[in-house]
């Protein structure tokens, strides 16, 4: 009604029965529902029969009215309505006609536009082309008959039209210059191109079409996607999706299976870790750590040899790409998108990302001054929350400030961000000492204290792909994915999410026992980690 009522006092304000105008157009629609026909696109529907009522409501007011000036002409408003209406007509075809012009990819388009819209000739169209005069003529044919093609199908539009999805891209490797390719993702234009291209190579007309946007703006879209090699095109023109591509809700594999054997293992795999790492929290740099950062550090730890046990348990059933692709702009990485629904709430708990790995050093060929660990999950919020900061920073720049808060030769790039410290404090980034002192609330180790945790991770990774071996890989080989040959190293993906979910419940499992002898506070301990080179004075 809201959208009816709009469209009434735009388009037809001269009315003075506007609300009659509405309510009748709203009773057909719902007439319509009652007989059990299906509407694909309501307001669509609303707009047409609103209009037909307007000029039932003209036609009524002037019948058989007639005005005589004093100049002896006579207006028959019969005749002006007739009028009105027939100039509308041409007006909403002249707008198809553009419409499927805009439809047309380039080499159509452009000799479309030249010769009917600004009346060159063929011969002008080759000799500025550098293309034969038969080219021309060949085009412009084609051309006319995708036009009529689409003037005499105007319902091609798809559901990605309207409700478009969102894709967000997570990589095996390392970002290039510009964080490529995170950062060819910059709206719902790309993510949708991408799923559309994903099943079989496709037209970029046929792109145009199903998203309903002139294709004069998707082919440069196209072409930043396939100059980042998220994208491919085939001899023919086709253009198709070269990252693995998966539903949210399927890339967390079986969830109750996962929880199940996380629950049942939870005091043996507490029992190993801890085994070895109690021996290293009598050292005096952890001892230095809050509660807080003492479990944010085994949490982090733990997370990362769960980790690279599963990928030995499942190492015989997974084929492994010999090398990672180099990519533009320095990049050299393999891809993957997760497909949300457009607004789709990424509530489930298991939902993480990460962890992404960054690095700073003052020289370019120097080793790091500090290296940033950064993990997204259900203990809490990291590299998603900084994207809701009122300064949008790179993750470098992130870097940089939390380490100025070392013992090390580390400055931060953007004074900006000491705006935000209430925003980190709230995240458990950062906190006050008893002196009214900022700290950082994440662990942070030195290089030399890192590396002698090193031992006793291995160790631990050992065992645990001794206990968990044999069932992880009846969980894994229970999910195999469908991924188009035209992926980038296909293979690698066929069982892709299979354990999406596993390593949070262990840990979960873990701490809603009480195992740990340091407290947890799910939601309030963002697993971050830090390493620096401690200098003597800050």
């Amino acid at each position: 009604m809201s959208y009816l009522y709009g469209q009434a006092e735009h388009l037809y304000s001269d009315c003075t029965e506007l609300d009659v105008l509405v309510q009748d157009s709203f009773m057909a629609f719902i007439d319509k529902l009652h007989k059990g026909e299906a509407v694909e696109h309501p307001k669509g529907f609303l707009t047409a029969v609103l209009k037909n009522k307007y000029n039932g409501w003209l036609r009524e007011k002037y019948k058989k009215s007639i005005v005589e000036y004093s100049d002896d002409t006579i207006t028959n408003y019969a005749d002006v309505i007739e009028d009105k209406e027939q100039a509308e007509l041409q007006s909403e075809e002249y707008t198809s006609v553009r419409r499927e012009i805009g439809r047309l990819i380039r080499i159509y388009r452009e000799v479309t536009v030249r010769h009917y819209v600004h009346g060159h000739t063929v011969d002008q169209i080759a000799m500025d082309l550098k293309i034969p005069r038969g080219t021309v003529l060949s085009r412009l044919s084609t051309a006319r008959d995708q036009i009529k093609e689409g003037l005499e199908n105007m319902e091609k539009y798809s559901q990605f039209s309207y409700e478009p999805k969102s894709v967000r891209i997570g990589i095996f490797g390392h970002v290039g210059i510009r964080e490529e390719p995170h950062s060819l993702i910059s709206s719902d234009i790309e993510s949708n191109i991408l799923i559309l291209a994903y099943e079989n190579p496709v037209s970029v007309r046929g792109i145009a079409d199903t998203m309903g946007m002139p294709s004069a703006y998707i082919e440069q879209t196209i072409e930043k996607l396939v100059k980042g090699e998220l994208m491919g095109r085939t001899s023919s023109g086709l253009v198709y999706t070269r990252c693995f591509m998966q539903r949210y809700e399927d890339s967390f594999g079986d969830i109750p299976a996962q929880e199940k054997l996380a629950e049942k293992y939870a005091s043996q795999v507490w029992d190993i870790a801890w085994k070895h790492f109690e021996p290293l929290t009598k050292r005096t740099e952890f001892e230095k750590m809050t509660e807080k950062q003492k479990a944010t550090l085994l949490l982090f730890l733990m997370y990362q040899i769960l980790g690279k046990a599963i990928d030995r348990c499942v190492a015989n059933y997974v084929y492994m790409p010999k090398e990672i692709p180099e990519r533009p702009n320095g990049g050299k990485w393999l891809a993957m998108g997760t497909i949300c629904e457009h607004g789709q709430a990424r509530d489930n708990i298991y939902d993480a990302s990460g962890p992404v790995m960054f690095g700073y050093s003052k020289e370019s060929n120097d080793e790091p001054d500090c290296i940033m660990a950064d993990f997204q999950s259900v203990f809490g919020e990291a590299h998603y929350a900084y994207k809701r900061l009122k300064y949008d920073c790179s993750l470098r720049s992130i870097l940089r400030f939390f380490a100025s808060f070392l013992p090390c030769d580390v400055k931060t790039d953007k004074r900006q961000l000491y705006e935000l410290i209430p925003e980190f404090e709230k995240l458990g980034i950062l906190r006050r000492d008893a002196d009214g002192e900022l700290k950082l609330d994440i662990p942070a180790q030195t290089f030399e204290e890192s590396k002698c945790w090193t031992p006793a991770c291995l160790q631990i990774e050992e065992e645990l792909y001794e206990l968990l071996s044999k069932e992880m890989v009846e969980l894994w080989l229970n999910r195999k994915n469908r991924v188009p040959k035209h992926v980038d190293e296909a293979v690698f993906y066929q069982h892709m999410g299979a354990l999406g979910a596993y390593t949070i419940a262990q840990l979960l499992a873990i701490v809603d026992k009480g195992l740990m002898p340091y407290p947890v506070v799910v939601g309030k301990t963002p697993l971050i980690h830090l390493v620096y080179r401690k200098t003597e004075e800050k």
